[in-house]
This record gives C-alpha cells, sequence and structure tokens, in this order.
C-alpha cells in the first residue's frame, strides 16, 4: 500500500523557554581546538574548530573563551617518541598557561578539548597518560626537559571514592580545590569517530538537560549494572562498605553496592550478576530472565568488558556511563573502537569516562561514584572528576562538561515539539548504478533541543512514495545519511525525509527529486507521460524534468516546444507555462533539476508532439514525446 506524502507536522504546543547555561559556568570554560587540522568534510571550516564553535553556539558563550593550539601531530591523537612532552609542552602547556592568564585564572573554571587536539601523552618510560587530565595540573607539569608524571599513588583531593562516609566535596571552587596549593582545573572532551559525533554530544547533552527527568510521564530510560561474582545481599554489601578497589572482589562489591545509588535514581534497575556480559550467550539478570539486550540504557556501571562492545545497547539521548576495564576508552577516533566505553560513544552515549591504557582497577575511575554523583544533580565534568581517582594517570572524560540531567529544582519540562525537518546537505551519486547518496543535518538553531532518527522515502511519483530507507545509524542523531539503492534509470525519483525525535515526534520534509539519467550525462531533458494515446476529455498528468549537474541556472536553453498542426502551432515553447501555479513543481535540493507535472485535459483529437531540450557549456541533451488525442 502506498505511504503517500507524509504531511509535515506544523501545528505544535508552545515551545517552552530553556536555558542552556542555567548555572551561568560556560563562560568560565577555556574551549580548546587544534588550529592544523584540517578541514575532513570540505565544508571550508577546519573541523576542530567547527566542534570548538558548536559547544560555544549551543551553550552560547562568547567567542573569547577560544583557544588555537597548533599540534605537529595532528595526525595522531597522542604525543609520542622522544621529542613526545616537549611538543606537548611547547603546543599545548604554554599556550594554555599565557590564555588562563589572559582570562583571569582564578575564575576559569575548566578546559574543554575538542576533536582533532590529541588526547594521550606517550612519553618513553611512563605509560600512556590522558592528555585532559594531565593539563588539569597546568601550573604543576614538571619542566620541559623533564616529564611532571608521578606514580599510581599520586591522589587527587578532589575525589570522593565512598560517597557517605566523608563530607562530599561539593561543588568545584577553582579557590579550593588545588594540588600543592596551585591552581587545577576541571577538564572534559568532545571527542570521537569524527567531527559529526563529537557535536553530536553536545546537541544531546541539551536534550537531557532539558527533558530527562524520573518523574512519572516525562522523558527517561532504565539503569544497567553489570557485576561478575554473584547477586550480594544488602545487608553484607552495607556491612562491609566502603570498599576499595585495589582487588577484584572489592571491586565487584563496590559496584554492587552502586545498585542502591541507581534506584536512587527513580529509574528501573537491571542487574546482571554473573561472569558473563551484558549481550553475552548465558547472561541473566537477577530475576533469571536472559541479559541478551540492554534496551532504553540511561545509566550504565559495571565491568569487565576490557577490549570488547557488546553491540546489545540501546544507548538513549542523555545517557552516561562507564565500564571498568584496562582500556575502556581507548581507540576514541576508530571507527570501529572494540573497546566498551569508546564503542559506546560511538553508538548514542551521551557522556562517558575511560581510560586509554591499564590503569589497574584503583586507578580506573569508579563506575558507581560516577553514577552516584551524576545522579545527585553534579555536572559531567564535576561527577567525573571526582570518580577519578588519579590525576595524570589514563583517564579521558568525553561530554559536555556541564552536562546537568539531574540538576536540582530544574523546571519539569515534556518534549511535544516536531523536531524541525532534516535539512539537505548533499545528494550525489555513488558511482554504482541506481545508488545516491543522501546526506542530511538537523538545524535546531533558535528552538529547543532535539535529535532525530533519519528515514528517506521514496518512489517514482510524488503521490506513491513508498520505498523506505533509514539512515545507516537508525538512531536519534544530528547528521545522517541515507543511501537509496535500485533506483530507476534515466527517470526521475522522488523521495522525501523523514525526522523522528527521541519521544516520537514526527516531521516530514517538501519532497525533493532525482534525475538518475545525470549519472551518465551532464544535462538532462525527459518527458513522461502514464500512455500516449487517450481520448479527447480524458485527464493525463505529463511529468517534464530539465536540469544539468552544474545547476539549473547553468542552462543556455531549456524550453519545452509544442507543435500541433491541426490548432495552427509549431514549436511553441510551454516551459514557461509549466513553471505558472497551474502545474505541480519540485526540484532537487540545490535546484540542479526542475520538474513540473502539468494536467492535460479538455484536449482536442489530433497529434501533439512534445520536445524537450536543454543545453549547457557541459553539454546538450533532447527527448521527444507525441501524444495522440482520439
Amino acid at each position: 500500500m502506498a505511504l503517500g506524502l507524509v504531511i509535515p507536522l506544523l501545528l505544535a504546543l508552545p515551545q517552552a523557554n530553556y536555558d542552556p547555561d542555567p548555572e551561568s559556568t560556560a563562560g568560565r570554560w577555556l574551549v580548546v581546538y587544534n588550529a592544523n587540522w584540517p578541514d575532513e568534510d570540505g565544508n571550508g571550516v577546519n573541523d576542530s574548530l567547527e566542534v570548538a564553535q558548536h559547544w560555544l553556539q549551543k551553550r552560547r558563550v562568547p567567542t573569547d573563551r577560544l583557544v588555537a593550539v597548533s599540534c605537529s601531530t595532528w595526525s595522531n591523537d597522542k604525543y609520542q617518541g622522544t621529542n613526545a612532552w616537549e611538543d606537548f609542552w611547547d603546543e599545548i602547556v604554554l599556550p594554555l598557561r599565557a590564555r588562563a592568564i589572559s582570562a583571569d585564572n582564578d575564575q576559569v573554571l575548566g578546559i574543554l578539548f575538542c576533536y582533532g587536539v590529541p588526547y594521550q601523552v606517550a612519553v618513553p618510560g611512563f605509560t600512556k597518560r590522558g592528555l585532559d587530565t594531565t593539563i588539569a595540573r597546568l601550573w604543576n607539569l614538571g619542566e620541559r626537559d623533564r616529564a611532571g608524571y608521578f606514580d599510581i599513588k599520586t591522589e587527587d583531593g578532589y575525589a570522593d571514592l565512598a560517597p557517605g562516609e566523608t563530607l562530599p566535596p561539593g561543588r568545584f571552587d577553582p579557590g579550593e580545590d588545588r594540588f600543592n596549593d596551585t591552581r587545577t582545573y576541571l577538564v572534559a572532551r568532545l571527542d570521537g569517530t569524527d567531527k559529526n559525533h563529537a557535536m553530536e554530544l553536545v546537541d544531546m547533552a541539551l536534550y537531557g538537560d532539558v527533558y530527562l527527568s524520573p518523574e512519572p510521564g516525562y522523558y527517561q530510560g532504565r539503569a544497567y549494572l553489570d557485576t561478575q561474582y554473584g547477586e550480594y545481599s544488602r545487608a553484607t554489601l552495607d556491612a562491609g562498605y566502603p570498599f576499595s578497589h585495589w582487588t577484584f572482589g572489592e571491586s565487584d562489591k563496590a559496584l554492587a553496592y552502586g545498585r542502591g545509588w541507581l534506584e536512587a535514581s527513580g529509574f528501573k534497575v537491571h542487574w546482571e550478576p554473573n561472569l558473563t556480559e551484558i549481550g553475552e550467550p548465558g547472561a541473566t539478570w537477577t530475576d533469571g530472565t536472559p541479559a541478551l539486550s540492554a534496551p532504553n540504557a540511561m545509566i550504565y556501571e559495571g565491568w569487565y568488558n576490557n577490549d570488547n562492545y557488546i553491540d546489545v545497547w540501546d544507548w538513549m539521548v542523555g545517557s552516561f556511563g562507564t565500564d571498568l576495564n584496562s582500556n575502556s576508552i581507548a581507540r576514541l577516533r576508530n571507527d570501529v573502537p572494540g573497546t566498551f566505553v569508546a564503542g559506546a560513544l560511538r553508538n548514542g552515549l551521551t557522556a562517558g569516562v575511560g581510560c586509554v591504557d591499564e590503569p589497574y582497577t584503583e586507578g580506573h575511575p569508579y563506575p558507581e561514584v560516577f553514577a552516584y554523583y551524576m545522579i545527585k544533580g553534579y555536572p559531567f565534568a564535576e561527577a567525573a572528576r571526582i570518580c577519578d581517582p588519579r590525576l595524570m594517570w589514563t583517564s579521558l572524560y568525553v561530554g559536555d562538561p556541564i552536562y546537568q540531567p539531574f540538576r536540582p529544582l530544574k523546571p519539569l519540562i515534556l518534549d511535544t515539539t516536531p523536531p524541525p525537518p532534516l535539512t539537505i546537505d548533499e545528494v550525489q551519486w555513488t558511482g554504482t548504478a541506481g545508488q545516491w547518496e543522501i546526506s542530511t543535518h538537523l538545524n535546531t538553531t533558535g528552538k529547543m533541543p532535539d535529535l532525530a532518527i533519519g528515514e528517506v522515502r521514496w518512489g517514482t511519483a510524488p503521490g506513491v512514495i513508498n520505498q523506505v530507507v533509514t539512515a545507516e545509524e537508525a538512531r536519534p542523531r544530528m547528521f545522517h545519511r541515507m543511501t537509496l539503492e535500485n533506483l530507476p534509470a534515466n527517470d526521475v525519483v522522488y523521495f522525501q525525509t523523514i525526522a523522528t525525535d527521541p519521544v516520537g515526534n514526527v516531521t516530514g520534509a517538501a519532497p525533493r527529486v532525482i534525475h538518475t539519467a545525470l549519472e551518465t550525462q551532464n544535462v538532462v531533458a525527459s518527458l513522461s507521460v502514464p500512455q500516449t494515446t487517450f481520448q479527447a476529455g480524458d485527464e493525463i498528468a505529463i511529468e517534464v524534468a530539465l536540469g544539468g549537474n552544474d545547476g539549473f541556472e547553468s542552462l543556455t536553453t531549456a524550453e519545452v516546444l509544442l507543435t500541433a498542426t491541426h490548432l495552427g502551432s509549431t514549436n511553441f515553447d510551454i516551459w514557461p507555462r509549466l513553471e505558472t501555479d497551474n502545474a505541480l513543481h519540485f526540484q532537487s535540493h540545490n535546484d540542479v533539476v526542475r520538474v513540473a507535472r502539468y494536467p492535460l485535459k479538455s484536449l482536442d483529437p489530433g497529434t501533439y508532439t512534445l520536445v524537450a531540450n536543454v543545453s549547457s557549456p557541459a553539454g546538450t541533451d533532447s527527448e521527444t514525446l507525441v501524444l495522440t488525442v482520439q
């Protein structure tokens, strides 16, 4: 059955106001990008800068917070080799020290690193270290000729590794949370497989900031816990708390103790307590049912998925978590990282902490503490640092630093606003016959935060758009790519993009066209009717398409000539008439092709000859159609 055209949802409830910086802290962050990073997508902007600008724009931060660093290792994700520390010092440390001073150092809360800036420092004689958590101690790093790294026993005074046992650290205070009486900084990073994945971390965080709530009827998900050594009783856990992370057994109990904190989120908790991991054959929840998938995942704390990401997770927009293992966030920029947190970020996790190299159980950020402080309403960057026992070690915090979905007293808002229609960035032939790729983005500027699942429906007539193609990543995103296959040769294809947001609001865009003749020729002129012989008085729709790969305006000839000798008409150009309001008009997203569908009716008996002609510096094309009216 034909689906027909989806009617755009234009009637919506009034948009609620929201504040993208409710605690007025965004302007106290320095935003670092790599000035040497290339323009990978060819849109004229350095991709690292584009990520930085996206955060500034979405959080409404002045551009004077930008910090450009010029990294000689732009093609890699780390400083390494004999000159690693010196290069890191010259290219990262010194520019940031100068910028921090000029920005009133005592007022700077944190440093946000963007896609393109290396995230590891591999100095000979040391394990790989997190660049960001090294910079957290910007003023206590040794010297240019001597790496200031410490051993695993060096602790961070802002950490709280056993919530409830001592006074909580409170919100980060540059005047109080210091090391050897010198400034320290919060840090975070917007990064991932490419600049699109990095930018989406901001929009996903904004969506969670506004809509996520445990209150009944509001946007929410589930919490997941994965431990190893069986289900502990509450009495056993309460009697033994606090637990260290120095041994596997103690780590397991510490994670299991966190179940109570997950329950405090108000979300339903699912616990897999056995040696199997969620998604592995034989995994079961505590109620004995199979733990083979994790739908609606919003919070996760667990272990031990070393070099392992099982793709059974449905990460919801706004989700956060970590998995304690030896390389939880390694290979962050790989298309298939193969590590848990990096893989989760690749597949829709909004914010996560992890390690780029072996941290040992005691040196990895504590998953249960991270969940505790996020649920308590702390921003991501603060919760990440509080749960991390070591700075200048192997940790990395990836996500929007001021993401704060459980912020106390935030207003409750239902998402009743349909997303904006998908904006088409590019439609191009892939080089395979009948295969075209459509790239889109969701433009939410001036609107409520939103993301959408992308879809394209297509057909060979505007009323029969019934072939459905889902985006390559079928989850709510800002950026989508859809590949249409098996399109008919030398024909007009009508398509419509559909956006479905995280709670199911739907928007359909206006239909656009592709002409598949442009796979093999530079210009196209085509005429089409359901049949060429019909009776006087019958109504029949004629489809006319003219265009060229260089754009319709590049055509030096664009005409449709009508000859009907019985009416005394010879080579009369009817294209201007077809472009009037009497016809249905369609065009490609970039005005390469224009299509008119015109109802022919009340024609006198006789023969009608139509000739469509186009020409441009790139070539010519023509098509003739003879109609007989009986």
